[in-house]
């Protein structure tokens, strides 16, 4: 076949740049020997003339921005840092801060080679993934954002503590200024601050390849394992990108860091979270980077280890090929049509992944170097839709992220025709995420008989359902039977509207939103106030929950076995663990008659809600995707003889519901952070963050996510 001399043109010039790639793009060596112009970390901002739609987009996700100024994860920082004596904040290279043996720490979180000591990796742990840029940037210390913890840790004394979202502010000029109260209001004027981006273009754009030395495997998983370099080269997935007007920055043409970022192994680098602690049990989670056998830890959350190790990361799926993260959180995914197939003997209609919108990667006739014209090509979407909804207004938002800041709850269509806002993308996630049937249920039932109801879930998601950390998440199946007048012969899954005194709701309000299933109790334990330091820090800050079992709670192997009876949940679940020889919680009363704590004789096991507490996640409660699981319900049914006396007629057929409800937080959670973060928390003032009020009004959880129905036929 012939080809033309056009053709053989660019064949040729083809050849020359794979054979010569530009060395002014292509990275040498590590980050530390680049030498490629640096170029400071830019705000979302400065990319927005050229990359409208990217902006836009973003600043739909809750990564850009809205993490950062979060009540739930300013109040989570905290709850941290009141039980690991304060190292959760950053330690930058200058510092000599924390080192048990009394030597120079020397090296931050963000920026270590490689682990050799706990409070190395603790120190900045939460920003390492919610705000690496401005780690790093601390390092010079004219332009530090995030204030060093100082050489006692009295940053984190009840007198001195703020939020992490207090220091994302600054005013007309560019200068820092904080809130009047800790965690309080933004001042007037404030305008937020780079900090305040969050997870902005750069920090992905400027990757350079996975930090197999910063991840505890060196696996490249986990707590950030990046490489970045703030420099003009930014990395985009395309080869052979046009040059970018005013050359305000270059387009790399690395083919590894091409892959890289179009890989999910760079979403790798931070979703999945590995806890340090020196109390960990997991001894196999120990065998860490050359020495580093003294940092233990354990896995808090594994959306990546789990999508690695499922299906989607193989051809064995229904769509014969791998899914990677960015075809379901950067694609047209769920509304670009819906594919039909069989899983497990069951039949299952869903949306269809990795398909890519077809536009422009940037605004034509503004971005390109001499008016260079731009193709149409696959691009990714920048909503990274999650199952985030904030727990803030829109007002707040704004005078903390900028008054362009979106409404997440109204919004209109994209250039696609799909959804803007950010409260319908969730929901529509969320109702591709899982599948349930009945089918397997008994289909005629008699009366005083034993009537088994199987509902079997599917999983649709690329990792576990629900994934996140333990207590974040929370799915259950809602069940009922009911005659047909309505009347409910079982129940399981159910919500009751009641008080809430621990946090100021006196009587039942009317919202079952702020209510959590009947399967659990939790006793408050906001703790006490922290010990100013004196021969060294001592830390009486809260301590855990206790848990009793409510109403609903099924035996404890429920999820394991299908044990018949109870509440059918998915969450992972955080826990401390205790084993003969060890003190007893002091939240459960254990002491002897002189106040000392009881040793523990035997394991003992607690759920907390602090992952600070913590040493094991339980990351099995959860559906494991794309494996169909059956639970049975073994239903006694009363006798004719039971129900007169009830003086209750039931008439058949009966009506079998089952729906999966989900829980964006539980509001269990919510009332622990709001009373860590009160002042009868350990700060012993009210730090701004959680309230009864707040709860009330901005926790909205998905219901019916997916159902069921079955009429079963009832004979006497």
């Amino acid at each position: 076949m012939g080809i033309s001399v056009r053709a053989r043109r660019w064949v040729v010039l083809a050849c020359f740049l794979l054979a010569a790639p530009l060395q002014s793009q292509t990275p040498v060596g590590n980050p530390q020997t680049f030498t490629l112009k640096s170029q400071p970390y830019q705000r979302p901002e400065a990319c927005l003339p050229c990359h409208q739609r990217q902006y836009n987009e973003l600043r739909q996700s809750v990564k850009s921005g809205y993490r950062n100024v979060s009540p739930l994860f300013n109040g989570l920082e905290l709850a941290g840092n009141f039980l690991s004596g304060g190292r959760l904040r950053p330690v930058y290279g200058d510092s000599t801060k924390l080192r048990a043996d009394g030597q120079p720490f020397g090296g931050n979180y963000a920026s270590a080679t490689s682990y050799v000591h706990i409070n190395q990796v603790q120190a900045g742990f939460c920003l390492g993934c919610h705000n690496t840029n401005i780690v790093l940037k601390g390092e010079d210390p004219s332009t530090r954002e995030v204030p060093e913890v100082n050489a006692l840790g009295n940053a984190f004394l009840p007198d001195t503590i703020r939020p992490l979202r207090d220091y994302h502010l600054v005013d007309a000029s560019g200068h820092q200024i904080l809130p009047a109260e800790p965690g309080g209001p933004a001042p007037p004027g404030a305008r937020p601050s780079l900090g305040a981006a969050g997870i902005s273009c750069d920090v992905c754009h400027n990757v350079m390849s996975p930090a197999i030395d910063r991840s505890f495997q060196r696996d490249g998983f986990a707590n950030t394992s990046l490489r970045l370099f703030p420099s003009i080269s930014k990395v985009g997935p395309f080869l052979f990108p046009v040059a970018v007007k005013g050359n305000f920055h270059v387009s790399s043409g690395d083919p590894d860091r091409i892959d890289y970022i179009r890989s999910p192994t760079l979403c790798n680098g931070c979703h999945d979270v590995r806890v340090p602690g020196g109390g960990s049990l997991m001894a196999f989670e120990t065998n860490i980077n050359a020495g580093g056998a003294g940092v233990t830890h354990y896995r808090l959350e594994n959306l990546s280890t789990e999508w690695a190790l499922g299906a989607y990361n193989s051809t064995r799926n229904p769509f014969g090929r791998v899914i990677r993260c960015q075809d379901c959180h950067m694609s047209l995914y769920p509304y670009a049509g819906e594919s039909t197939y069989t899983v497990g003997g069951l039949t299952v209609k869903s949306p269809t992944p990795a398909v890519m919108a077809e536009n422009f990667a940037a605004v034509p006739g503004v971005s390109t170097a001499y008016n260079t014209p731009l193709q149409r090509r696959q691009v990714s979407t920048h909503y990274m839709t999650g199952i985030d909804v904030p727990l803030m207004g829109v007002d707040e938002l704004r005078a903390r992220l900028g008054p362009d800041y979106p409404d997440p709850l109204t919004g209109g269509l994209d250039e696609y025709g799909h959804p803007t806002a950010l409260k319908q993308r969730r929901e529509d996630l969320l109702k591709a995420a899982v599948r349930i049937y009945l089918d397997k249920s008994d289909k005629s039932v008699q009366m005083g008989g034993t009537f088994n109801v199987r509902v079997t879930c599917i999983a649709l998601t690329g990792h576990r359902f629900p994934a996140g950390f333990s207590q974040e998440r929370t799915t259950y199946i809602n069940l009922t039977v009911k005659d047909r007048n309505g009347f409910v012969l079982y129940q399981s899954g159910y919500l009751v509207d009641k008080p809430h005194p621990d946090t100021g709701e006196m009587e039942p309000d009317g919202n079952l939103d702020d209510e959590d299933q009947e399967h659990l109790i939790a006793i408050a334990d906001p703790g006490r106030r922290i010990v100013p330091f004196q021969a060294g820090p001592v830390n009486n800050g809260h301590t855990n929950q206790v848990f009793s079992p409510g109403p609903d709670n099924g035996p404890e192997a429920r999820v394991y076995i299908g044990r018949p009876a109870g509440l059918v949940l998915f969450r992972n679940e955080l826990t401390r663990i205790f084993l003969p020889g060890a003190p007893a919680n002091s939240s459960l009363g254990r002491r002897d008659a002189a106040g000392n704590p009881i040793l523990v004789t035997r394991p003992h096991f607690e759920e907390t809600f602090s992952a600070g507490f913590a040493n094991g996640v339980d990351n099995f409660r959860s559906l494991q995707p794309l494996r169909p699981t059956t639970f049975r319900y073994e239903i006694h049914l009363p006798t004719e003889h039971e129900l007169e006396e009830l003086g209750v007629h039931i008439e058949g057929p009966l009506q079998v519901h089952a729906q999966v409800d989900f829980e964006h937080f539980p509001p269990l959670f919510l009332r622990f952070i709001a009373r860590t973060t009160s002042q009868n928390g350990p700060a012993g003032r009210n730090l701004h963050l959680m309230d009864e009020q707040l709860i009330d009004t901005y926790l909205k959880n998905n219901r019916n996510i997916a159902s069921a129905d079955l009429t079963v036929d009832l004979t006497r």
